[in-house]
């Protein structure tokens, strides 16, 4: 018998995207980070199953770079893989991103318990250091986020 979600809290939900920068081209940390604020609260807010997600996150990426960028020629490209999105945005002056969207599935305590401590890492070498079960080490590395080159 399949377990309904009946929390409709933020806390709640039972998936999340993990972003990786792999590449950042020469812009700031300041726009690397809002950008990647801005991706999160987008992914957050659309269904986890919608069809239309691909397009419209194409669409709203491009809005929020021109702004962001302050430029007019911003391509972007969205592609799904399974649940995940790897985006690639083309600058006009040839400053490239590259951003991958990873989906993780949340619907496990230990995966729970993962993202939060993943949260507060900056680093995958730093997992040792906890002392956690070999079990989550892994885990624990998923939900680090990495900034690119």
């Amino acid at each position: 018998m399949a377990t309904k979600n009946f929390c409709k809290a933020p806390e709640c939900e039972m998936h999340t995207f993990v972003l990786h920068v792999g590449l950042r081209g020469n812009h700031s940390d300041e726009k690397i980070e809002a950008l990647k604020a801005e991706l999160a609260v987008f992914l957050k807010t659309q269904p986890e199953n919608s069809r239309n997600i691909q397009p419209s996150l194409k669409q709203h990426l491009v809005g929020f770079l021109n702004v962001l960028l302050d430029r007019i020629n911003t391509l972007v490209w969205v592609d799904k893989i399974g649940s995940s999105f790897f985006i690639v945005i083309s600058v006009q002056d040839g400053k490239n991103m590259v951003i991958w969207a990873l989906h993780q599935s949340l619907n496990r305590l230990r995966h729970q318990a993962s993202k939060v401590v993943g949260q507060f890492l900056t680093d995958r070498e730093q997992v040792p250091l906890l002392g956690l079960p070999k079990v989550l080490e892994e885990d624990v590395k998923d939900f680090i986020p990495t900034h690119g080159e």
